[in-house]
């Protein structure tokens, strides 16, 4: 007996269904394709609103600037260079200052303590690096024993941010 292999029976595929695999498949990809458009569509979308988002930050930061630059602007107004430079002198070889000297050094104090409130603004809003930060952080752990300073502090803190406000006191009393 010979071994004979079974015929094998290939199904007859006319055109008909071979175009309708091609069209099915054809129909898969667009579907493929359509929900790869939707979803780039959505990153689309975040990346708007991440974008929008720093954008605001960025114009916060600015407009914040311009009003810090006019707050300067106004209180450089109310300083005498050859008074402050003779108050900081007469305190450093610790005599005693007039009313005028002394007040001249509060006011040079309430305008670094708006640069320190401006640059913690900047901080907080992730527009100001946390080192930069930090060399301000530390100024103002310095400032908790300067006479002039505490003085403006305690006579205008609050006019300041509440904040900013609470990280003065804060290092104040760690002094």
């Amino acid at each position: 007996m010979q071994n004979v292999a079974p015929e094998t029976h290939i199904p007859r595929v006319d055109k008909w269904q071979v175009a309708m695999m091609v069209r099915r498949t054809l129909q898969d990809w667009a579907s493929i394709a359509e929900i790869m458009g939707a979803v780039a569509i959505v990153f689309s979308l975040i990346y708007v609103g991440y974008e929008l988002r720093e954008n605001t930050r960025a114009v916060q930061a600015q407009t914040r600037q311009a009003f810090s630059a006019q707050d300067m602007t106004f209180f450089e107004t109310a300083l005498d260079p050859p008074v402050v430079a003779r108050a900081v002198a007469k305190r450093q070889a610790g005599e005693e200052l007039s009313h005028l000297e002394q007040s001249q050094l509060e006011t040079r104090e309430h305008l670094n303590f708006r640069i320190f409130e401006h640059a913690f603004y900047q901080f907080q809003k992730g527009t100001l690096e946390a080192d930069e930060w930090g060399r301000y952080a530390r100024i103002i752990r310095g400032k908790c024993t300067d006479l002039p300073a505490l003085t403006m502090w305690n006579r205008l803190k609050e006019s300041f941010q509440p904040d900013f406000r609470q990280l003065v006191d804060d290092a104040i009393a760690k002094c």
